[in-house]
């Protein structure tokens, strides 16, 4: 039962009408939960969620996104942390990053989670990319929702090539500079690129600033905006359900996925929260742009890049750096139109599981190739001591 008012703010509204001293007291006196949703609307929201239907068939797989979107939010409390204490010029980056990991109380401790929840989201994002390639699920009408997550890969491998530099050290700087080169191989416009990105001729403090900037304000921002739009899509569109559909009536998310979910969630920062505390961030020795006994190497989701550039004929290194990775990137992006087959079986679409299966073990196995040969962590020779003299004086 309601009374129809009228109000200059809202012309008409329905108002209701308590039938209880209880009903009246509660809309006399909310609760903390009433009055929140009636002005946020938030329960609502989180009910349309919770009772999103799942298709039959949907499991583990599909805990991917969720664990992936979690990593972010990590990243982003810990990156917060971490640029609380970082100073980002070449006189006092190295030693702020050191002070934090050797001087503030869990400052290693912050900076491991920091730098292994890196690794963790671009093994995800990759499972995540895979899980969907396999499955078709980039089809129509999900076209968009593919794209946008690739857009995001993209943006997380920028993440993590900006913020290697940071710490300013040998390891960071040698590594930058071999990274920087590959734009120099782009045909015609290659060495103005070069310095656009590192502000000069070399790796310097303007080389610094920039990636800094890109690291804290352009990528996040961009990332924010993309996963808006992939998880809307997500949502309108809603999950696709197995390759074969299985029978049975669409399941809501929970109580079931919610648990796989925070399952898998508990289990990959259980992961990361080891890693940070088993094998903590080292630090080389400060850069050195005149030093010459540091062999360059990038990190480890760098490496098949690395290792087909280290194959391919003098001279043609413009294919290892820019006109394979070109291919694949456009390939991955044009996708879901490249794929012409209107079956999401893999067996109907023989030719792009093989030659999306022939491009993912090529990089998988030079990725491994890299990692064997990666040399171990360089540790400069402490300086000797000066013989004492006779009379035992230094």
């Amino acid at each position: 039962m309601s009374r129809r008012t009228l109000s200059p703010e809202r012309p008409v509204e329905n108002v209701p009408v308590p039938e209880t001293q209880e009903e009246a007291l509660r809309l006399e006196r909310p609760s903390l939960r009433d009055w929140t949703d009636l002005r946020l609307g938030w329960w609502g929201f989180v009910r349309k969620n919770l009772d999103e239907p799942m298709p039959p068939g949907v499991g583990w797989w599909q805990t991917l996104g969720n664990l992936l979107l979690t990593l972010l939010l990590f990243q982003f409390v810990t990156g917060f942390a971490l640029a609380m204490y970082y100073a980002p010029s070449p006189s006092s980056a190295y030693h702020s990053v050191k002070h934090l990991t050797e001087t503030v109380p869990l400052g290693s401790f912050v900076r491991g989670l920091h730098m292994w929840g890196s690794g963790a989201i671009v093994v995800t994002v990759v499972l995540h990319i895979l899980r969907v390639f396999y499955w078709g699920s980039y089809k129509k009408p999900r076209e968009l929702t593919w794209v946008f997550g690739v857009l995001i890969f993209n943006v997380v491998l920028g993440f993590s090539f900006t913020g290697y530099l940071l710490p300013w050290d040998q390891k960071a700087y040698w590594a930058t500079v071999v990274g920087t080169r590959i734009a120099a191989t782009v045909p015609f416009v290659g060495p103005d690129l070069l310095r656009l990105i590192r502000g000069g001729e070399e790796v310097g403090a303007l080389t610094l600033t920039r990636f800094y900037a890109i690291h804290v304000m352009l990528l996040p921002a961009s990332l924010v905006v993309l996963t808006g739009l992939h998880l809307y899509l997500v949502r309108r569109l809603h999950i696709a359900g197995p390759v074969l559909p299985q029978k049975g009536k669409p399941v809501p998310f929970f109580p079931v996925q919610l648990f796989r979910d925070a399952i898998v969630v508990l289990v990959g920062l259980g992961i990361v929260v080891y890693l940070a505390l088993a094998f903590p961030p080292a630090i080389e020795a400060m850069a050195d742009p005149a030093g010459t006994d540091f062999t360059p190497r990038p990190e480890w989701y760098f490496l098949g890049l690395y290792e087909l550039l280290k194959i391919v004929p003098q001279g043609y290194e413009v294919l290892a750096t820019v006109v394979i990775p070109g291919l694949i990137s456009l390939g991955m992006l044009f996708l879901p139109w490249l794929d012409r087959s209107p079956s999401r079986h893999p067996a109907m679409r023989a030719s792009i599981i093989l030659a999306g299966t022939f491009v993912s073990l090529t990089i998988g196995l030079m990725t491994l190739k890299g990692v064997i040969e990666t040399p171990p962590p360089h540790h400069p020779p402490a300086a000797k001591a000066e013989a004492p003299t006779p009379d035992g004086t230094p």
